[in-house]
């Protein structure tokens, strides 16, 4: 009987190391910066990446120009030709660097990430177009 309980807990941690458990946010990976422009009442370019492990993804944005605006950022899975929503936000020129969005991954495979003109929320449209840059980091 004490031969088959360690057969059964050997099995058990085999079967737990197979799967993997989610990845410490000190061993995440940086995508490279993604790159677009928004137009006024507009979305930007989705942009598309693969999460091969589960844990935390943060996504920042690292500049707006010309800047002195809002701009809406989202991410999600890739849902036909969008971008579907997990979690979004508004970011301000005055944010820049620190963290828009953060969320469990506790699903592998592809994601994106996506900025808007948040003109339903801030009440008034992008005055003119704008360029940003942002950086993803996921397990």
């Amino acid at each position: 009987m004490t031969k088959a309980r360690l057969a059964a807990a050997l099995m058990a941690a085999l079967v737990a190391s197979a799967c993997g458990g989610p990845v410490s946010p000190s061993n995440n990976v940086d995508e490279p910066p993604f790159s677009g422009s928004v137009q006024p009442f507009s979305f930007g370019p989705i942009h598309t990446f693969n999460v091969p492990n589960l844990g935390e993804m943060t996504v920042t944005v690292t500049s707006i120009t010309p800047g002195n605006t809002f701009l809406g950022v989202l991410y999600g899975q890739p849902a036909g030709n969008s971008c579907g929503v997990i979690q979004s936000n508004i970011v301000s020129s005055s944010n820049l660097g620190r963290t828009a969005l953060s969320g469990s991954i506790i699903i592998k495979g592809q994601y994106c990430v996506q900025v808007f003109d948040p003109v339903n929320s801030v009440g008034a449209p992008l005055s003119l177009p704008q360029n940003y840059t942002l950086q993803v980091r996921h397990p």
